[in-house]
């Protein structure tokens, strides 16, 4: 697609292209030379596990296989089923590992033997051995040392890793630490005596700031030496931005939830840190982008957990359009190289959402009241325009939402009439 200059600016790629018009900014020299972003970026999904610790959320054991085939086919590489400590989540796990999906299924467990054990007589392709390593929790609520929970990790590992598995461990709590030594001493001693495949640090309450996240995860990359993963909640609401942050410092891989759901205000979004690094930044994180909103209004029924309209890449009012400027806009943009739908963040059919849609409300223009008699094939005078426009802001005030379309269709019939 070329587009003119337009005094004395052009428009180019990698941030133009006929797909998307993103910012071009994140390409500047100033930013690259800043981040060092691995070129693909594995999605390990726990919605299955931390979406279920969701206060509320209950999943049946067929809930979570029909979630897991689902969320297989939007791409993730990994699959967190949940903890083996109950009958039923040992039998999905089983049966997810003996399901033949393309995703790895990779099972949480506690620093202690009865997961460990259950994990590895699965049959998984990997294990994530988790603990917090806050030392006022080891000592207050834990009543053990950094030294003795490193030993228990290396002894869990090591079996973990006889057995030919994957083996990741993530660490919760680290960005409460008032000590940046004491969280190098613990992974520089964890990888010295384990042969952990990659390490993981959880933000369990989402506080980090996002620079914060980019220098931590930059230096437990020198110190480790190993792949580095990033858990985040979304506490503060900077879930995706922190994600991004740990991205664009190196991390490969990260753990996500479709819809967010999890703990308090959940974990960071599926198909936000999707969108973020595969739509804007350009960074594969083998997601079928078209498939999110299929997968996310899966996990809405099943969950129970109603979306928000306004949730971002996947809520249902994202492309309705009320304002009557902005119908002018799309409406502008049509006749021109860019196309109407430039103007949104993203076009609807990326996430695989139904085109924008056009209301009468409160917001409609002289715009919208036009491209609402184009739609019918009726001319009208400005007279009957305003007219229209005026009832419709009327009755929008009245209902306190948009019009129906026979509403709509009724008053444009009157005035079409009395003109």
């Amino acid at each position: 697609m070329t587009v003119p200059g337009a005094f004395g600016v052009e428009i180019e790629g990698p941030w133009f292209t006929p797909d998307k018009w993103v910012s071009p900014f994140y390409w500047g020299a100033d930013v690259q030379s800043a981040i060092s972003p691995p070129e693909k970026v594995l999605i390990h999904d726990v919605t299955l596990r931390d979406g279920e610790q969701a206060a509320r959320v209950v999943f049946t054991p067929e809930e979570k296989i029909l979630m897991a085939r689902e969320l297989d086919k939007l791409g993730v590489h990994s699959i967190e089923p949940g903890f083996p400590t109950s009958a039923q989540d040992v039998e999905v796990l089983h049966e997810l590992v003996g399901a033949g999906l393309k995703s790895k299924i990779v099972p949480i467990a506690r620093i202690k033997s009865q997961d460990v054990r259950a994990c590895i007589d699965a049959k998984p392709h990997g294990v994530l051995l988790e603990m917090g390593i806050n030392p006022f929790l080891l000592r207050e609520i834990f009543n053990t040392t950094p030294e003795s929970l490193l030993d228990e990790i290396v002894d869990y590992a090591v079996e973990v890793k006889r057995n030919g598995l994957y083996l990741e461990f993530m660490g919760w709590d680290v960005m409460r630490i008032p000590s940046r030594d004491y969280v190098e001493r613990f992974f520089r001693k964890l990888v010295e005596r384990a042969p952990f495949d990659r390490v993981t640090i959880a933000d369990t309450f989402g506080m980090g700031h996002p620079l914060a996240t980019f220098n931590l995860i930059r230096d437990l990359k020198a110190w480790t030496r190993r792949a580095v993963g990033f858990h985040i909640h979304n506490d503060y609401g900077m879930a995706t931005a922190n994600s991004v942050m740990a991205v664009s410092a190196g991390a490969d891989m990260v753990h996500s939830s479709v819809n967010g759901i999890g703990e308090r205000a959940g974990n960071v979004a599926t198909e936000e840190v999707a969108m973020a690094l595969q739509h804007l930044m350009n960074v594969d994180c083998g997601i079928d982008l078209s498939q999110i909103a299929s997968v996310s209004q899966l996990v809405a029924h099943v969950s129970r957990m109603k979306l928000a309209r306004n949730k971002p890449i996947v809520g249902e009012g994202l492309f309705e359009v009320e304002s009557g400027i902005v119908v002018g806009f799309i409406e502008y943009l049509k006749k021109t190289p860019f196309g109407g739908e430039l103007f949104f963040p993203f076009k609807p059919a990326v996430a695989g959402l139904p085109p924008h849609r056009v209301l009468a409300g409160r917001g409609s223009g002289t715009k919208s009241i036009q491209y609402f008699l184009a739609q019918r094939g009726i001319e009208c005078d400005d007279a009957t325009v305003k007219r229209i426009m005026e009832r419709v802001k009327h009755l929008a005030l009245v209902f306190k939402d948009a019009l129906t379309d026979a509403h709509l269709d009724r008053v444009i019939a009157e005035e079409v009439r009395a003109a």
